[in-house]
């Protein structure tokens, strides 16, 4: 079970490490971290992973392509033509298509949501759209072998499902269990609905420095990868 993760300078360390630690008990599971160059590659947590293969010798065919995400270094990527391009390759090939958080922007970007409901970050939600996907809000969207986790947290829910979903139910149950996976969020405001008025205009206010909506490519200058 060959799951091949990218690793890009500045990710948010909670969406690769969740998802990863779910799949480490995938039956025959092995691991790739990917990057333009092998080495240290930075998380935003202060936390360095080792980027062991290269867009170049990266496995051609994983059964797993996962994308974690970002905030001003994932917008940067959706410009990035190399990147793209390697997410595009690797992803026609993958028998599953994956993301946690806004990774997904990544994904529909390279072309791979095209008509799949897609998950993401709440404050990126609705920006799926431009990138041919089909937002949906729940915090593990399944669709065909697209699968999506929303944001940071919702990246341990993504990987238990794809556990249960590759070896069987009694696996991702197992997994749940051996994790203690049964949150009690302190102030059960996580999701902006759940928030009140000034907090959620807080956040907004943070996430409109650090996430740049324009940057998100219109169906106009969408980048086709070929």
């Amino acid at each position: 079970m060959k799951v091949l993760s990218l690793a890009f300078p500045g990710f948010t360390f909670i969406d690769l490490a969740g998802p990863l630690q779910a799949f480490s008990m995938l039956e025959g599971f092995e691991s790739q971290i990917v990057w333009k160059a092998t080495g240290e590659v930075a998380s935003d947590a202060g936390v360095s992973v080792n980027a062991t293969q290269t867009f170049e010798t990266a496995w051609s065919d994983p059964d797993i392509l996962f994308i974690p995400g970002n905030t001003k270094a994932l917008f940067s990527l959706l410009s990035d033509d190399e990147t793209l391009r390697f997410v595009a390759d690797r992803g026609a090939r993958a028998k599953w298509v994956t993301s946690a958080c806004n990774g997904s922007l990544l994904l529909g970007a390279a072309g791979l949501l095209d008509g799949y409901k897609a998950a993401s970050y709440w404050y990126t939600h609705d920006s799926l759209a431009q990138l041919g996907a089909i937002p949906t809000s729940e915090r593990v969207v399944i669709d065909r072998n697209r699968v999506t986790g929303g944001g940071m947290t919702a990246g341990i829910d993504f990987g238990l499902t794809l556990l249960g979903l590759i070896d069987g139910e009694q696996k991702g149950k197992l997994g749940e269990l051996l994790f203690e996976y049964a949150p009690e969020p302190p102030f059960a405001c996580g999701r902006p609905e759940l928030a009140d008025e000034q907090t959620v205009a807080i956040a907004r206010q943070i996430l409109a420095t650090l996430m740049p909506l324009e940057a998100i490519p219109t169906p106009g200058r969408r980048n086709r990868i070929g």
